[in-house]
This record gives structure tokens, C-alpha cells and sequence, in this order.
């Protein structure tokens, strides 16, 4: 029979070291700019998957360039201060 052994974390990590304010905090783009772009990319890329899929060159151009829309828009809302902010280190 195998023991189980139960273990509290690695013996070597020294948790004086550990940013505790950006675990909570990571910034992973959640901010208007972010979603927005990405929800419109998206959309844009449903439209060229469905082009596609009834073999459709114009539908597929169309879904495409939606897509780089929302690319641009999701930069010019950063640029307006809607994005995330840059860490300072």
C-alpha cells in the first residue's frame, strides 16, 4: 500500500517575495477598449467562418475586414483612456 503525503508548498519558496497586489490585481485586459475590440473581432470572424463555409470569397472579405475594424477600434479606445493602465516598475 502507498502512503499519501501531504505537502504545504515547496520547502524553497521565501513568500516575503511574492507581489501579492499583482496576483490580485493581474490586468489581463479587462477594460472597455479590450472587450469591445474583442467582441467585434469575433463577430468578425463569425461572418468569415460562414463565408467560408457556403464557399463565399465577398462574405469572407467582409468578415475579414470587420475583424481589422475591430482591431483598430479596440486601439483608438485604448488610446482614449479606456484601456488598461500600464504597470510602473
Amino acid at each position: 500500500m502507498s502512503q499519501s503525503v501531504a505537502r504545504s508548498g515547496a520547502t524553497d519558496l521565501d513568500k516575503s517575495t511574492i507581489d501579492y497586489a499583482a496576483i490580485a490585481d493581474p490586468g489581463h485586459g479587462n477594460s472597455v477598449a479590450g472587450w469591445t475590440g474583442v467582441i467585434i473581432m469575433l463577430v468578425g470572424l463569425s461572418i468569415g467562418c460562414v463565408g467560408f463555409t457556403i464557399h463565399n470569397p465577398t462574405i469572407v472579405y467582409i468578415g475579414g475586414g470587420v475583424a481589422v475594424v475591430g482591431l483598430i477600434i479596440g486601439m483608438i479606445l485604448r488610446a482614449v483612456g479606456l484601456g488598461t493602465k500600464p504597470k510602473r516598475r
